[in-house]
């Protein structure tokens, strides 16, 4: 370019020499003195352009504008620091007007941040002798800024609980300025400190505020309103928490622990804090203990916990009754999440809700917990017939029952079948069955082994299709193959329903962080099904329709569920902190799922890879 500028001066020389005569002076190159832009505000749109004019005086001065990048003599400066350059946006490029002389456009290009910026920047000319000719300042604004909010901040001098100052980042595509704080703080009120640019007032929640610092409940998000010249731009305040889930503390009576599976601490209160996901719970009164059977001798314990009155939780239909899942063994501590939402796109009557919460009992962090609708008889969850006492016979002896089969064989109303399936009643409650309800239901099971394991099991009418719904067992099995989970055979912590005039129905799944989502204590699934002799299940799939109908059950759930992998990856960023968090306070001393010394992402990849791996397999064996 150098060269060609050179020869271009000579050019110029001779033809100024010919228009002299014989005068032999050579035109000296022209001079530039000075840079003008066209004075005026400039909007880029997220990863736009647009272009500055500018001016050079004298116009027939040359300068590099047409190398790379880092071969410009134009630059673009910042008013407020001259030996800066924008983060938000470049100068990628300059061409010169094909008309008229001394005329440039400065092309001017996003950076992608979706910040919302507003700066004033010069075009700055830098001359082989190193002199700088800086332009008049011009506004370059992305295209969401609209004179308004420029900046919200939490300082550590106004707020006494923060351990730094705290600065809000602006989100475009959402207009949201979020922040974040590392550790936990209740009470979330703060002295908030907003910059602003040509506004006339600012209100917060509805209330009119003074930009130099006002107190916001950051317990929910906030909206704010910037007003300018009879218009309005509306955004929102996001503050994060701790590790951003939201916080379930619990304290009991002079903070007694928590020791017994069977002994209730009653009077204790509860709290959840929302984290502006969820409606927050005040001090509700309730009661705790623990839960589980090998989980109750973990580090980590589970518990259950139990409402005076019926209350909604975090999104989920009012019940007393919930679970608090630990997840000790689980590295991914998404075992039962997946499970519940492959459950769900399934045809099986009600799957039990969860969300993740960071516990605190009696002021002490206990890590992440799934907080999960517990297995109950009630019209928002195992929504079939409530028996009482007095049903004992005729219809009303026939339902509705909750039966679980437990290898465990630890409750009060239980029995082994003629196959030795352990069986046991869930509901009614061992206070409420009554030996006659007890004795039909034994007989009622043995019916169907007995019709399951006869010589006609395949009739249509008279076979097992009498008393079974072949379809909840067949969605139910799939949840088993997918997710690798070997209980179906021992079994234990699977459920059945019997309603009053019904068939039995399979569901609802329980219990998916042993085993599950790994090959390690499952090998065999690695080279197909794995759970079709399980239980009833070898004889069921004798029958061609039983085959058939999986195979058609198949066709239809592949595709929902396909949609896991985006589940997980929600899910995955969604817990992150969370994880880290969790798995300082504990180490996984167990070797059941065979990832335990893994990396979050490696553990999570792992199950990725495995559930893609069983689809496959199912998918070719049906």
């Amino acid at each position: 370019m150098y060269r060609v500028a050179h020869i271009l001066l000579c050019l110029l020389a001779i033809v100024a020499c010919s228009e002299q005569g014989s005068e032999t002076e050579v035109t000296r190159p022209a001079k530039l003195r000075t840079v003008t832009c066209e004075v005026g505000s400039y909007m880029l749109d997220v990863n736009g352009t647009v272009e500055i004019p500018f001016r050079v005086e004298e116009p027939r001065a040359l300068f590099n504008y047409a190398a790379s990048t880092d071969g410009f003599q134009v630059q673009l400066r910042l008013k407020d620091n001259i030996n800066s350059r924008p983060e938000e946006f470049s100068l990628t490029s300059v061409r010169a007007d094909d008309k008229e002389q001394g005329l440039y456009y400065a092309l001017i290009s996003d950076m992608g941040t979706q910040n919302m910026y507003s700066r004033m920047v010069h075009v700055v000319i830098k001359l082989e002798s190193g002199e700088l000719k800086i332009s008049n300042p011009v506004r370059i604004a992305s295209s969401n800024y609209v004179s308004g909010i420029t900046s919200v901040r939490l300082t550590k001098s106004s707020n006494p609980s923060l351990q730094r100052d705290i600065e809000f980042k602006y989100d475009a595509t959402t207009r949201t300025f979020n922040a974040h704080i590392d550790d936990y703080i209740s009470n979330r009120v703060f002295i908030t400190e907003f910059e602003a640019e040509g506004i006339d007032s600012i209100e917060v929640n509805g209330k009119r505020i003074d930009s130099a610092g006002t107190p916001i409940d950051f317990g929910q998000d906030a909206t704010v309103v910037a007003h300018t010249g009879g218009m309005h731009v509306t955004y929102k305040l996001h503050l994060s928490c701790f590790t951003g889930l939201p916080v379930l503390r619990i304290e009991t009576p002079n903070r007694q622990s928590v020791w017994s599976k069977e002994q209730w601490v009653e009077g204790s209160k509860l709290w959840l804090d929302g984290m502006a996901r969820f409606d927050n719970i005040e001090g509700v009164e309730m009661a705790i203990r623990g839960r589980g059977n090998s989980t109750w001798g973990y580090e980590k314990k589970p518990y259950a916990i139990k409402f005076t009155e019926k209350q909604e939780v975090m999104g989920m239909p009012k019940h007393k009754r919930w679970v608090l899942l630990a997840n000790y063994m689980d590295r991914t501590l998404l075992r039962n999440r997946v499970a519940y939402y492959l459950a769900e796109q399934t045809s099986l009557a009600w799957t039990p809700h969860c969300e993740f919460v960071e516990l605190i009992l009696n002021g002490v962090h206990l890590g992440q917990y799934l907080l999960c609708e517990q297995v109950r008889v009630d019209n928002d969850r195992i929504a079939i017939t409530e028996m009482t006492p007095q049903d004992n016979a005729g219809a009303a002896i026939t339902g509705g029952y909750l039966l679980e089969l437990d290898f465990h064989f630890d409750n009060q109303w239980q029995w082994h079948t003629q196959r030795n399936v352990p069986f046991a009643v869930k509901f009614p409650d061992e206070e409420d069955l009554t030996q006659q309800q007890f004795d039909w239901i034994i007989n009622y099971i043995g019916e169907v082994e007995r019709t399951l394991y006869g010589s006609d099991f395949k009739d249509e009418t008279n076979g097992y299709r009498k008393y079974i719904d072949a379809q909840s067992f067949i969605d139910y099995w799939l949840i088993y193959e997918i997710c690798v989970n070997h209980e179906l055979a021992n079994p234990g912590s699977v459920f059945l329903t019997k309603d009053r005039g019904g068939k039995l129905v399979a569901g609802p799944v329980w219990d998916f962080d042993w085993g599950t989502f790994s090959y390690n204590a499952s090998p065999a699934a690695q080279h197909g099904l794995f759970m079709q002799w399980a239980w009833w299940y070898g004889r069921l799939f004798e029958d061609p329709y039983f085959k058939t109908l999986a195979s058609e059950r198949w066709a239809v759930l592949k595709p929902k569920f396909e949609t896991v992998f985006d589940f997980i990856e929600r899910e995955r960023e969604y817990i992150s902190e969370s994880w880290d968090a969790n798995f300082m306070m504990w180490s996984i001393s167990t070797n059941i799922n065979g990832d335990e010394w893994l990396t979050k992402d490696e553990a999570i990849d792992r199950m990725v890879e495995i559930t893609r791996e069983r689809i496959d397999i199912i998918d070719r064996a049906l």
